[in-house]
């Protein structure tokens, strides 16, 4: 089969022909129809991962990926051959105490070892993929593989942000950001059933803003984004997918009592808490990384639902590395997603 292949960190993949996975009792092979490009690829590729452990090149990555069962194994009854399917990619361990608590997105072997597919074990950079059958699930109806494979890791994200912050229909969030993850974020939030604030610092994605689902829009610039969101009654949740670290301290200043502030984007920096106004108000800020099966199974049928749809760009597996570099000029209109397979998608 045809693979982009990472031999070690920092080097350009190359396009090679692989041996097809085997798979065990308990897995399943997957013909890779669609996989997203997410910027935890790039970091890999950088090699920062190694830093916390994990030097597991050579390496097919890829971890936002849909296709069809093609092979199922002998101990496998949920799944068949033909199946429309996406892989859940973070393999926890199902027995420590935050897979036991429901929270397995912070499984404590998961972490220490970076159990990933696409991060540790080969990914949907390629034609096929052997996964454990226990975490791969249906696509639904509706949704079709391009669509479906961002939902998989940059959905959830969001939508575990949601669900960590305790976001329901009485709720008024804002989201920080309208880009990979925010874009998502709104269309998500609304179908939630919450009032949406969109915070953009790009007057170009204002208009879309709303078309996604957005009901105000707050442009980020200088030092009123607090000020904005205190005057439509300060936000209940606050989920930032930016980088931006000064939008984000901007942005507690509109925080409601009671409210959560949700860090869902990697940055880095300091937060300046003032513990009175935290005590006074108890409000609360939290980290969230991705979200569980559960909360993914969720998302889809939310997704079929509610026509909840990414907005992406498609290329052919063999621009893999034109695609990382658009990532990195952040000339991607959203979401990447590769296509391994010659496939309606």
């Amino acid at each position: 089969m045809r693979a982009a292949v990472l031999e070690r960190a920092g080097m350009p993949l190359e396009i090679k022909e692989v041996p097809e996975p085997a798979i065990g009792p308990q897995d399943v092979l997957v013909r890779v129809h669609a996989c997203g490009v997410c910027h935890t690829d790039l970091h890999l590729i950088d090699g920062l991962l190694t830093t916390i452990g994990p030097s597991p090149f050579p390496l097919i990555p890829g971890h936002e990926i849909a296709g069809v069962v093609e092979k199922v194994g002998d101990e496998v009854a949920h799944l068949n051959p033909g199946d429309r399917a996406g892989v859940y990619w973070w393999l926890s361990c199902g027995c420590c105490p935050c897979c036991l608590a429901g929270q397995e997105e912070v499984c404590l072997q998961a972490m220490a070892t970076m159990r990933a597919i696409g991060i540790t074990r080969n990914g949907g950079y390629a034609e096929y993929v052997a996964v454990p059958a226990a975490y791969v699930f249906p696509i639904p109806e509706g949704l079709d593989y391009a669509d479906a494979a961002p939902l998989y890791c940059a959905g959830l994200t969001v939508y575990g942000a949601f669900k960590n912050a305790g976001l329901h229909s009485a709720h008024r969030v804002a989201i920080l950001g309208v880009g990979g993850l925010g874009h998502l974020g709104l269309q998500i939030a609304n179908a939630m059933g919450a009032e949406v604030i969109a915070i953009t610092s790009s007057e170009a994605k204002q208009d879309l803003a709303r078309q996604l689902g957005a009901h105000h829009v707050v442009h980020a610039s200088g030092h009123d984004i607090g000020t904005r969101l205190s005057d439509f009654g300060g936000a209940d949740v606050i989920v930032s997918t930016t980088l931006d670290f000064q939008a984000i301290r901007e942005a507690m200043r509109g925080l409601a009592p009671l409210g959560t502030l949700v860090i869902a984007g990697m940055a880095a920096g300091r937060l300046p808490i003032d513990p009175r106004t935290f005590i006074l108000s108890q409000q609360r800020v939290i980290g969230s990384y991705l979200g569980s099966r559960r909360d993914l199974q969720e998302l889809l049928q939310l997704a079929a639902r509610f026509q909840i749809r990414p907005m992406l760009e498609t290329f052919p597996l063999e621009e893999v590395n034109l695609v990382h570099q658009y990532l990195r000029d952040n000339k991607i209109r959203f979401r990447g997603v590769l296509i391994p397979n010659e496939a309606t998608v």
